[in-house]
Parts: structure tokens; sequence; C-alpha cells
């Protein structure tokens, strides 16, 4: 390739300027004596002497043909900056040193405009003191020897360094390290104890140099240099990702222009686990579109990396000369091990060069970490849950945590900063005043089971906080503000029927329907109808309940219809289903190709041999938050060994395929007592006892309602999220990670308020604004008028969705449900500290190299 360069002192555009005003002015002058010329010559003549002219003074600018040819091929080099949420932190706490270094090497303050001479001697004595640690924890051999080795290796970086201290330094740097270390290495066999306890004097030493840097850079911020407070300003309001692109585009050394005067360069952004090309010329912020939430140092790598397919035919790739720069903090925390991918490209010849961004030590933060809450709660309930947060600022300083609506908090705590890795802080709220104010904002003509709420955890900012976004994380849960049907079903008026109906009866989120009939209760058979008080007429009726409590019902007293209904309820619609064994044995003669065929558990005899000594949770029963009277889990199982025992249980054992949750010692022997299963669309529980109710003794309602209101929850379905005249919808729940596929259930009436059979019906998704997806849902032949259908998996973003049949006008399914999916919690913002020993060990793996940000040109 062949260019024109001009490398003369004046600069071309000032002598093409000059050489044109020269031509002008030779050309006037000139053309003043073409009068007894002809035509032809008035013309050439004046041209030829002002030509002369301009390339005369065109000569000064330099003039030079170059002419570059390339043999063979160019080094492969390939950029990869990260470009995860961590990039866009500042550092304000870098130590003063780093940010001087910084501001040099992008140009912002002349080289050396500040002595970093006690700066540099302390990074020496830092990394000296790095090697010494390493070789103390690497070598475990017993051979005196190779400690001494490492005691040597030690002292001659100490020695190199000594002729440098500053002279106020120098006597304890001799007295208190080198002459110790000295008779140390001197001895047949060094205390490897004696050698760690050096350690500490060198980390004083490297304080007291740091000190004396920053007494000076003080001294001259306070004399009012200007061009050095500018600089300090400027870095303090400059991201990592900001600071990586002006590094290789703008700084005085143009590193990424110097590489490709020599190497073939391909820039790349890794955003997750993808590594996208990156033009730096085509946008005026050099920023992605957008950061990824997760830090993946592996798979774009793998993805893009020297294939043996990608190099020339027979060439290997230590011949193509192939090499990886990647600029990141370091803050892995999603996808495979880098050093293992690192390690085999290495093996490919291709060694990477790490550079580190950010400040090694982590910022004074607050940062919420996590948020543990129930995400479906009763509108008039109390919410109650755990944040976790991250407080790493000096003890004392006071701030405010907080849960809000909008403008409308819920729930706040004054508090004041520990200094501690991980503090739980406990909440609850109520949401009925919320309630009353959203529902202002809706549309009257939707019926609304369930209302998604976003709510916002946050932690008020602190002045020396360097990063504010983490202070705040998003809670989202869904309320219920109609109640649940639940029908109680049984042949007497046992203790656990009436304690159970008015638990349920005194809680608004129920509407209670109890039967009690048979021998032993004031109605001989069950009546029907509409009523309370009777069994549903038709089957549409009873599909209408949530939740249905089954006890010791004598199976003659309902028609093989109903026995057929029940367990259609469980396996069809999807209901819950709740059996409370007693000691006449009714369950156990429940007809097995109806009802009978839902229980999860076969009878070994009709009578406990003994009392029960103990009650105890399985692991999946303490595992499950149904379960959970008490938060803590291993606090919840010493709880329920606590708990009143039945003085009577069946002895059964459970089937294949179900779940035992709850045991019961009888004589030495566990043996179920609560035992559940997914039958169909439904779940099935079953208790080996009726007697919950002694859990009342001396704590009333506490423990014996809450353990009901969490149990049924568990087995009742969810309900139809939003409805209006013809379409419902339910999509779960009101939030799920990337990757999750959604199962959408509608149901559909038509004109005459009937189910609509056989339409064709399609499920909208609209992802932030736009329609991303059509779902084409499946009508269920066994339930007329419910369709169904599971998405696609899904990617980040806010959802609506909307139903779209065949026969309905847009205006007519007015129903939209709501629900977010979300990346899963990495850790990515709460980080602060680059991980510089990661980056380390990825250069060293592969046989690459390893610098920080300001050692970059």
């Amino acid at each position: 390739m062949t260019t024109l360069r001009f490398t003369g002192e004046i600069p071309f555009w000032l002598g093409l300027l000059m050489a044109v005003i020269v031509g002008v002015l030779s050309w006037r002058y000139y053309n003043r004596e073409r009068f007894d010329l002809s035509r032809r010559l008035r013309w050439l003549l004046p041209l030829l002497r002002s030509s002369a002219f301009f390339l005369g003074v065109m000569l000064l600018t330099g003039p030079v043909l170059h002419h570059r040819q390339t043999i063979g091929e160019l080094g492969k080099v390939r950029i990869y900056v990260d470009a995860s949420n961590s990039m866009t932190m500042q550092d304000r706490h870098l130590p003063l040193g780093r940010k001087i270094a910084i501001a040099e090497s992008l140009g912002w303050l002349p080289v050396n405009s500040v002595d970093r001479g006690n700066l540099q001697i302390a990074e020496e004595l830092a990394e000296a003191q790095r090697r010494f640690e390493t070789g103390l924890q690497t070598d475990d051999s017993e051979d005196p020897n190779d400690l001494r080795a490492v005691a040597e290796d030690f002292l001659d970086d100490l020695q190199s360094i000594a002729s440098r201290m500053p002279t106020a330094l120098t006597g304890a740097f001799r007295s208190r390290l080198i002459e110790p270390l000295t008779a140390l290495a001197m001895e047949p066999a060094p205390d490897r104890s004696q050698l760690s306890k050096l350690i500490p004097i060198v980390e004083e030493l490297e304080q007291d140099l740091f000190r004396d840097f920053e007494a000076i850079v003080q001294e001259r911020l306070s004399a009012g240099d200007q061009s050095l407070q500018s600089a300090l300003t400027l870095f303090d309001e400059t991201s990592r990702w900001r600071r990586a692109v002006l590094s290789l585009s703008d700084s005085p050394d143009n590193l990424l222009e110097e590489l490709r005067e020599r190497h073939d360069v391909s820039l790349f952004q890794l955003q997750g686990a993808d590594a996208s090309p990156w033009d730096l010329t085509l946008t005026e912020t050099n920023s992605p579109l957008e950061f990824s939430s997760s830090t993946d140092l592996s798979s774009g790598l793998t993805a893009s990396r020297f294939a043996p397919g990608q190099l020339e035919m027979g060439e290997t790739d230590s011949q193509a000369n192939a090499a990886i720069i990647l600029i990141s903090d370091g803050q892995h925390n999603s996808g495979p091990s880098p050093i293992q991918t690192v390690r085999f490209l290495g093996g490919q010849g291709v060694p990477v060069y790490c550079i580190s961004t950010g400040a090694l030590e982590p910022a004074p933060d607050l940062a919420v970490t996590s948020i543990e809450h129930p995400s479906l709660v009763f509108a008039k309930d109390q919410v109650r849950g755990t944040m976790t947060i991250k407080d790493s600022v000096k003890p004392g300083i006071p701030f405010v945590a907080q849960i809000a609506h909008g403008d409308t908090v819920l729930w706040q705590q004054e508090l004041a900063t520990e200094n501690l890795a991980e503090r739980q802080l406990e909440f609850e709220f109520g949401l009925e005043s919320l309630m009353d104010q959203l529902g202002t904002q809706f549309e009257t003509d939707l019926d609304r089971h369930v209302l998604p709420i976003n709510l916002t955890a946050s932690l008020s900012p602190l002045a020396m906080e360097s990063e504010l976004k983490n202070n705040e994380r998003p809670l989202r849960l869904a309320a219920i503000l109609k109640s649940d049907k639940v029908l109680i079903l049984d042949g007497r008026p046992r203790w656990e029927t009436r304690y159970l109906r008015n638990a349920f009866e005194r809680d608004e989120q129920w509407r209670v329907n109890t039967i009690l009939a048979g021998v032993g209760s004031e109605q001989s058979s069950i009546p029907r109808g509409d009523s309370d008080g009777q069994f549903p007429a038709d089957r549409e009726t009873l599909f209408d309940y949530n939740l249905i409590i089954f006890g010791e019902v004598d199976p003659q007293l309902l028609e093989e219809h109903e026995l057929r209904w029940l367990r259609e309820f469980v396996e069809i619609r999807g209901g819950g289903i709740i059996f409370i064994d007693g000691q006449r044995g009714r369950l156990a003669n429940l007809p097995s190709e109806t009802l009978g065929s839902l229980l999860p558990v076969e009878w070994l005899s009709q009578e406990t041999p003994t009392k029960p000594r103990s009650l105890r949770l399985t692991d999946r029963g303490s595992g499950l938050a149904a379960l959970r009277l008490i938060s803590d889990e291993q606090e919840n199982r010493q709880f329920w060994m606590t708990l009143p025992t039945p003085h009577r249980a069946v002895s059964v054992s459970a089937l294949p395929d179900t779940e035992t949750l709850a045991e019961i010692d009888l004589n030495g022997n566990w043996q179920p007592v609560i035992v559940t299963r997914q039958f169909g669309s439904g779940r099935v529980l079953y208790f080996a006892s009726d007697e919950t109710w002694r859990w009342r003794y001396k704590s009333a309602d506490v423990w014996h309602q809450r353990f009901w209101n969490q149990i049924a929850k568990y087995v009742m379905p969810r309900p139809f999220t939003l409805s209006d005249e013809y379409v419902s919808i339910d999509t779960g729940s009101v939030s799920y990670g990337v990757g999750d596929s959604v199962d959408i259930r509608v149901r559909l009436l038509g004109l005459d308020g009937k189910p609509a059979r056989d339409a064709s019906v399609d499920a909208l998704f609209w992802r932030n604004g736009e329609l991303s997806a059509t779902l084409s849902l499946t009508g269920d032949s066994r339930v007329p008028g419910q369709y169904s259908g599971r998405s696609a998996p899904l990617s980040e973003g806010d959802y609506e969705v909307s139903i779209r049949a065949a026969g309905y006008s847009a205006a007519a399914l007015k129903a939209r449900t709501e629900f977010v999916v979300t990346a899963p919690e990495s850790g990515e913002m709460t980080e602060t500290a680059a991980n510089e020993p990661l980056l380390r060990q990825m250069a060293s793996a592969s046989n690459g190299g390893y610098l920080r940000e300001e050692e970059l040109g």
C-alpha cells in the first residue's frame, strides 16, 4: 500500500494555504505581461510560473511517498472489552497515586507531573511481598533449602529497594526488615512462622510510603494546583468503561492505532456470554447499546477463539502469532471457569494479556444484595420478609432503609452503618391502604383476582459511596384481591373440623362452605344445592371452588358421578384436595376407580399400635415454605419436634412418586403423617392424623392458623389473574428468570356466557411495549372453554399478555396480564473491587501477561 505523507516542519493545512496564496499572487503578477503573447501562451506561461511557486511552498510541508508491503501474515490480536454493568462503576476511592498515574496515561496530566518516587517504591515493595507470600504458601516441602531460597529471593528484592528508600524510613527498613530477614536466611532451617511475621512489617512500611506520597499531593492541591485538581475531578466522574475506551483510542500513545500498524486487530465487546464485534468510530459515546447484567469472561472468548479452522491451511496457532487482550475488572460471576478457557487457549499458542481496571480495595458502599418475601399475599395481610444488605462503610453513619411504591413509603427503618459484609433486616408492612389507592387507577369493567405490585427496596445514599445503583432493588409480588373458596366435607363434627372451619371463617381471604353429614352428625345425608351447607348440584359449581378438605365421609353418601366430579376437580380442573384421615377408616374404603385413586398412601393397619412419641419434618418438608412456621430452617425443624404430638395416627406407607413431608415416631418406627403428590393438573395432600387442633395449646390460633393458611395455599391452584366479560387469563408468577417459559391458562366464554368450545385462541406477548411473540393455545377437551400453552424461553424485559380469538374483536377481549423477566442475580453491582487475583491467574495460565490500566501503552 502506497500513501502520501507530509513530514515537514510546516503543517499540511498551513503549507497548502500559503501555497494557494503565493500561486494566486504569482498568477496575477505574470498575467499582466501576456498581452503580446498568443492566446495559448497567455494561459500556459502564467500557469507554469504560479505552479512552480505553489510547489516550491508545498515542499516546506515535507511530502513523502510511503510504500508499505506486508510479507507473510500479520499477527492476529483480538481485544475484548468487558461490557458488563460493573464496568459502569466509578472508582472515587482509588488511591491518589493510581489516579494520577491513570490521568497521565490518558493525557489529562503531563507525564511525571507529580513526583511518584515513594509511590513506585511502595508498589515494588507490595509486589515483592506478594511473591514472598506466594512462596511461603506454595512451598510446603520439608526441605529447608527450598524455604531458604524463598527468603533469599525476598531479601534480594528488599536490597534492590533499600538504596531508594526515603531517609526517614531507611533506619526502620533495615533494622526491622532486612536485618531480621538476613539472619533467618542464614539459618540452616529457617522458621516459617518467623518469616511470616515480617509480612505485617512490610505492609506498615508500604502504608508509610503511601501516606508520604499523599501528603505531597495534598500539599499541591492546597497550593491551588488547578490542573491536578481538574484531572482528579475528571477521574472521579469517569467510569471504568470510559477509561478503557480512552486508553485504546484517545490516549497519547494511541494504543489501538499502534497495534494496527503491525497486527491484524479485531475489537469485541464482552456482553454476558456473547462477544460482539465493535467499531469505536461508529458512536460518539463508544458505549454498547446495553451493558450486560452479569460478567462472563469465558464463553465469549470460547465462541470467538482462534480455532484451527480460522487459520491458513497447514498453519498452527503458534505460527499464526495470535494473542488476546482482555480489559476487565475481573468480576466473573457467570458461565464456565475462565481459567480452563485461557489454559486451553494458551495450549493453542494464544496467550491472554489481562488489563485490570478498577480499584483493588472495595469502596465504601451500601448495597441491597437480596430480598426474601412471599410472591403471593392476600391484600389485607401483612407482608413479612428479610432484606439482606452489604454494609462496607465505617461504623456510626446514619442511613435509612425503606420499601416504597412510588412516593408512598410502606416501611422504613433508621439504622447506622456497622461495616459488616452482610446484614439482615426484617420488615413487615400492610398493603390495604395501597390497595385502596391503586383501586381507583384501573378499569372498572375488568375483574381482578390478583394484582401485580412493583415495590422498591432502597437504602438512602451516603456521601462517601462510589456506587449508588446498588442502593435499591425491585420487590415484586402479587396481591390477592378476592377471597378463595373452600369446601369442607366431613362425616362428623370432629375437633379438627370445628377448629379448621373456625380458622377459615375468621379469615377474610376465605369463603367457606362446610357440610357435615353421616352417622354422628345432625344430617344423615348430604344436601345438594347452591347454598352454603349444600354440596354443589353440578360439576361447574364444584369447579368454582379452589380447595376441598375431605374428611371421614362415608362414600355411600356420595353419588358415583359426584365421586367422579371430585376426582376430576383435581385431575382436570387443577384444584387442590386435602384428605384428613381418622379412626373410622372411611378413606381406606373410597372407591379406587374414582376418588380412592387420588390417595398417596396405602394402609398398613387400622389401628396405631402405640401413642406416637414424636413428630418431625423430612428433608423435603423442611425445605418447603408451606411448612415453615419459623423463618430459620434449622430452628423450624426443631420447633416442629416440640409441637404437641397426635395421640392417634393411622399407620400408612407412602406410595411411589409421592413426597413425605412429615413423619411420626411409632415405637421407634418413623411412619408418614403428611404425604403429598401431584395428580393430573392438581395436588393432593394426606394427613394420617386429625389432631393438628392440639397445636392451639397455649398458643391459640398462632401456629394452627398459620399452618393451615400456608398448606392450603400450597395445595390449591393459582386463580386466574384477570378477567373481563369473555376471557380470564393467568400467567402464573409476576416475575420469571431469563430463559424461563411461561404457562398460559385462558378461560374463554361465548356471547351467551357459556364456555367457548373449539375456538382459535392465541396469546400475544408484548415485550417493552412491542409485540414479540404469538403463541397458539390448545383447547382442553376435558374442560370446555379452557385453553393453555407454554411459551418459548423468554428474554429479559417487561411483558404483557393479551388474547386474540376468532370471532372476538380486540375491544371485547380487554384483559391483559403482566409480568417481568429478570436476569439471574449475579452480584454484579455489589462487588466494587476489581478481581486482580483472577486476572493474574488467567494471564499466568495462558502464558500471557498482566497489567493494570495505568500501565497500558
